[in-house]
């Protein structure tokens, strides 16, 4: 999609993807966790990766790399582990991870057992379940709580897409669009509130505000009050502290990105 398109059709996935990607990381006290895999519809030989944040803590980088043989793979971390490493099958170098999520799954270090067991059925990783990590358990029934609305908003795309070139030019088709865009971003944002108020000793949860306060769906009052109901474990990690600034540099410097949710 263009980024013309994008400015004039934002359906939103922003909370979806920040989930995925954005978020500031921090290492654990404990410091040895395995990671073992099963693929089953992957041919052996089949390179996976291991992928850690940088130091940004905003880019994800592949640190090791196995080889699938007889359906199975394993990582040991060990030093320094993040709250979140991501698993990528990729048919590029190890330097060159996919440029989307495609192919990618988030495993949660956070909260979880230090043993955790990697399982797909499908030839794709990121259809897999991850057992021994709560936070893993809480990522996935987001992400199917998610899904209606995911493909509700991938029919509205695609009744632009087929509308083609003279789309924009149509000022009624657009604002009809632009309406359903809004009803559906409500959709989305009021699910992640659902969520977010049912979790707050989440990892996934502060994620979901993360996201939805960066994108502006959120102003620093509802942000601030939500993030107070966070666990203090929770608030000293990295992303706790990261929010915590967030919210009051946009009190110092207030955002002038439309309405919000929490704005008088």
């Amino acid at each position: 999609m263009s980024k013309r398109l994008k400015n004039k059709i934002p359906v939103m996935r922003g909370i979806i993807i920040i989930v995925i990607c954005v978020i500031p990381l921090i290492t654990r006290s404990q410091n040895r966790f395995t990671i073992q895999g099963r693929l089953n519809k992957l041919n052996d030989s089949t390179k996976v990766y291991l992928q850690y944040p940088d130091t940004s803590g905003f880019a994800f980088k592949a640190v090791d790399s196995t080889l699938i043989i007889n359906d199975q793979f394993s990582f040991i971390l060990k030093n320094n582990v993040p709250e979140k490493v991501f698993l990528t099958i990729n048919h590029k170098n190890i330097a060159s991870p996919p440029t989307d999520d495609s192919y990618q799954l988030p495993v949660y270090l956070m909260s979880s057992n230090s043993s955790l067991l990697v399982v797909s059925n499908t030839n794709n990783i990121k259809d897999a379940m991850v057992t021994g990590s709560k936070n893993n358990k809480d990522y996935t029934t987001y992400h199917n709580l998610l899904k209606p609305l995911e493909k509700e908003s991938q029919a509205l795309l695609a009744k632009f897409k087929a509308r083609g070139d003279g789309a924009l030019k149509d000022t009624l088709f657009m604002k009809e669009l632009i309406s359903q865009r809004d009803i559906q971003n409500k959709g989305f944002l009021d699910l992640a509130l659902q969520f977010m108020r049912k979790n707050y000793d989440s990892y996934v949860a502060l994620e979901i505000l993360q996201s939805s306060f960066v994108h502006g769906f959120l102003n620093h009052n509802i942000a601030e009050s939500e993030f107070d109901k966070f666990s203090l474990e929770l608030k000293k990690t990295n992303l706790g502290k990261w929010i915590s600034q967030a919210i009051i540099n946009s009190k110092i410097e207030p955002r002038g990105d439309g309405p919000r949710v929490g704005n008088n």
